[in-house]
């Protein structure tokens, strides 16, 4: 019992290290990019979200995709 609390505690560190080491890469990269623009117009921007959405309801309820 006490090797798999070991066990435990070591995935545990493993994974709290993993994800301190991607935060800071993270930050670092958006340092190095800076910010970006999107080039894409408005209206063009309304459809695709608006055509995404239609996608996700179309799959979630069964009308699109394997059936």
């Amino acid at each position: 019992m006490m090797r798999f609390i070991l066990l435990i505690l070591l995935v545990a560190a493993v994974l709290i290290a993993f994800t301190a080491v991607l935060g800071t890469m993270q930050a670092l990269a958006t340092k190095a990019t800076g910010r970006h623009e999107d080039k894409m117009p408005v209206t063009f921007r309304k459809i695709a979200y608006i055509l995404l959405v239609i996608l996700m309801i179309g799959v979630s309820a069964g009308w699109l995709g394997a059936g």
